[in-house]
Formats: structure tokens, sequence, C-alpha cells
């Protein structure tokens, strides 16, 4: 087992720099109405590290975390929409329309690897994919757990599909879970492959480094503090206000739909513990 961390205790001190009460009491809010959601995924990265997985385990993992992240085609869709709003609005009103698509753009720099010469945040989970379960099969869509489709889709209609305000507070709130999520990810991955993986030092570093990267200078805030601004740019553009109901229900739908992905994983591995499929780290371990 590794040492528990929760996601508000990492998430909090962002939460505390959004300049509005209100919005900072929703995403509160959520994260508190939705312990449930949050348990299950906090429990899931505290498990992960407690012995070698199957390979059908670590598999369905690879494949469904994926699925869970990577969102940079919806992240491409709601600015392209932004921009449309921009070329139909009023001249007065297209400065901030064109800044919100661009902040929002900004979210993908690095998975896009505009300044790690063109080295995608794709290609590096790949690399921890295939350091974790030592070859591509993960990749398979047999391997995709449905949760995990089910959540990606609705993300992606969230940003493309549905109102703007719903796409901006679904990739604004995209970013600091993952903020949180990656810290835990961290520290369980780490662990796994120290103890199970068998890696070189050069080899555990290019492993980890999906992980890392997002977790390293605070990569997953900044963005939240970006999309932060391009909501703040629509708002101001479309004239109307932040509907905190709506930021709410997109706030913890968020979580209770991703929940079910992490509970079944944990089911997964609980079962292989009563197989004796794998066996635990001893006490202390990690």
């Amino acid at each position: 087992m590794t040492d528990s961390i929760s996601l508000s205790a990492v998430i909090d001190p962002v939460i505390s720099r959004v300049p509005t009460a209100a919005l900072r009491d929703a995403l509160r809010d959520a994260f508190a109405q939705e312990r449930s959601a949050v348990s299950k995924i906090e429990e899931f990265f505290g498990m992960f590290a407690a012995a070698p997985w199957s390979a059908e385990l670590l598999y369905t993992f690879a494949a469904s975390w994926k699925a869970t992240h990577l969102k940079m085609l919806a992240i491409y869709g709601l600015s392209c929409r932004l921009q449309r709003a921009a070329e139909d609005a009023a001249e007065l009103d297209r400065a901030d329309l064109y800044l919100a698509a661009a902040r929002n753009a900004a979210t993908s720099h690095e998975d896009l690897g505009l300044d790690y010469d063109g080295h995608t945040h794709a290609e590096l989970y790949e690399d921890f994919a295939q350091a974790l379960t030592g070859g591509d099969l993960w990749q398979l869509p047999q391997y995709r757990l449905p949760e995990a489709q089910r959540f990606s889709q609705w993300v992606y209609r969230n940003m493309v599909v549905e109102a703007i305000p719903d796409g901006l507070l679904t990739n604004m709130f995209s970013e600091i879970y993952n903020h949180g999520e990656y810290s835990l990810a961290l520290a369980a991955t780490g662990t796994y492959f120290r103890h199970h993986g068998r890696l070189a030092t050069p080899q555990y570093r290019r492993a980890i480094a999906y992980v890392a990267a997002h977790v390293e200078d605070e990569v997953e805030a900044a963005h939240f503090l970006v999309v932060l601004e391009a909501l703040d740019r629509y708002l101001t553009a479309s004239k109307t206000h932040l509907d905190l109901q709506r930021a709410s229900l997109v706030f913890r739908t968020y979580l209770r739909n991703l929940a079910p992905v992490m509970r079944k994983l944990t089911d997964m591995m609980r079962m292989e513990l009563a197989g004796g499929v794998a066996e635990p780290l001893p006490a202390g371990a990690g």
C-alpha cells in the first residue's frame, strides 16, 4: 500500500486561488457532496501498488485510464466553437471570444509537445503503458471498460455538442481534478514500478514521465486557471453570469461518471488478491 493522499488536500490550495468566492464554494462542495465517488478514486490509487497484477488487469487499467484522459480533440472542438462564436459576434465582443478560444486551447500546449521537441503526451502515455504491461496489447478495444468509454463520450459531448458554458466548465473541472488525481497516481505508479517493474533508472524515468509531467510545475493547476480565464472572457462577451447550479451539476456529474471506472478496477484487484492471483506486498512496503 502507498501512503494515503486525499484529493482534497492536493486540490484545495488551487481552489483557494479562484477569485470568486461562489465558484470556490461550488468546487469544494462538489468534492464534499460526492465523497462516495472521491473515496472510490482514492481507494484505487491507494491499493494499486499493493501487488503485481495480472496482465489482464494491467491491460484493462492502461486502456481504461487513457480513456478518462487525453481529451485533446474535445479541447480543440471547444476552441473551434468559441472561434465560430467570435466570427458571428458583434465587433465589441469578438476580442473576448477569440481570447476565450485561445486560452482554452492553451491547455493542450504540453499535450501536443509544443515545447518538448514534438513529444506528445499520447507518446508518453504509450511509454507508461508499455512499461506497465510489457507490450501494446492494452490498446485492444476489448480492454477498455464500458464505464470508461461512457465517461469519455460524456466529456466529448459536453465540450463539443452541449452549451459552451458546459464545455468550459467541464474542461476547467477536469484540469483541477487531474491535478489531484495525477498526484495520487504519481505516488501509486512510482511505487508499483519500483517494487514490481524491475526497471533500470533510465527506464523508470521514461515509464513515469507521463504522470510526472502532469504533476511537476503544477501543469494541471495552471491549466485550470487558464480555463477559468477563458470562462470569464466568454461570460463577458455573452453578457451572462456564471450559473452556479449548472456549474455544480457539471462538477458533480464528472465525479459520479468517473467513479464507476475506478470502482471496477478496484474490484478486479480485490478479486485477484482473494483468489491468490496476486501476492500483496509485506506490511509497510511502499
